[in-house]
């Protein structure tokens, strides 16, 4: 194996073992740990100054990196998406419903009652024109495909209509 390789491995498992010393650190101690094992591991090292400072920033970007999928897993998961459905249900809860149908009155005119995928709809329940499958909106949301049948055209009802 390549030098630089078991300096790169050798550097992850000091970083690791500072890190799980330290408890929970934040971008800025991260940061402190890595410059304190570039340091560490330097001063018993052939490699030179560059090489390792060139592993650091390789560290630095892989972190970069895996907290930027991390992220994006977590903002994409099915836990998340149930949490920001349950807000927006709530405020529609809390809103006037008068009010909010009123609005959506002026879409519906201004479509003659009949929605296509991928048009922007507020609240309300789209009934698929092909199969009759109802799918309760509780904010604005650009319509997808029917999930049943891929049918692309709706009607929208009232969401008084979900409540019943």
């Amino acid at each position: 194996m390549p030098k630089r390789v078991k300096a790169y491995q050798a550097f992850v498992e000091d970083l690791e073992k500072r890190i799980q010393e330290s408890g929970e650190v934040g971008q800025e101690e991260l940061s402190k740990l890595i410059d304190t094992t570039q340091e560490y591991l330097q001063a018993a090292s052939d490699l030179s100054q560059d090489e390792w400072q060139l592993i650091a920033n390789y560290v630095r970007r892989d972190l970069s990196d895996w907290r930027s999928d991390y992220q994006r897993a977590y903002d994409e998961s099915p836990g998340m998406a149930l949490l920001k459905e349950s807000i927006w249900y709530w405020l529609a809860k809390l809103s006037d419903q008068s009010q909010v149908e009123w609005h959506e009155l002026i879409g519906d005119l201004q479509h003659q009652g009949v929605y296509q995928s991928g048009e922007l709809i507020g609240l309300g329940v789209i009934e698929c024109t092909e199969c009759g499958d109802k799918t309760a909106l509780w904010h604005p949301t650009i319509i997808s495909s029917c999930e049943h049948c891929q049918g692309k055209r709706f009607y929208r009802h009232p969401i008084s209509e979900q409540q019943a």
